[in-house]
């Protein structure tokens, strides 16, 4: 790949971000890998369920982004049990609440 192990440029500079955000909150940091969260939760947004329009790219609302399900605001890690696959626009709208459903994904395998 072109990109290093992402995507695409873009792909390398939002997980960047992330791992800043982490850090300055003093939060682990772990490697998460946005296509790997994607492929897991089977290109679904974990919050509304809808699929995720893997062509769109943000500020389109259906593209595809990573939420914290407990967010770094509030103490979460960066890492991959506490990240879920979510469209853009529901990402959004949950801003710095924990997953509405309070679940944590179970990772298997």
């Amino acid at each position: 790949m072109a990109f290093g192990s992402y995507c695409s440029s873009r792909c390398g500079s939002a997980d960047g971000k992330d791992r800043r955000r982490a850090r300055k909150r003093a939060a682990y940091v772990a490697d998460v890998w946005r296509p790997r969260i994607f492929k897991r939760d089977g290109y679904r947004c974990q919050i509304c369920g809808g699929k995720l329009a893997m062509d769109k790219r943000a500020p389109d609302p259906m593209s595809p982004s990573i939420d914290h399900i407990i967010p770094l605001a509030r103490g979460g890690n960066h890492e991959p049990a506490n990240c879920q696959a979510a469209h853009f626009l529901c990402n959004a709208r949950k801003s710095d609440r924990e997953s509405p459903r309070g679940d944590q994904l179970m990772l298997v395998g």
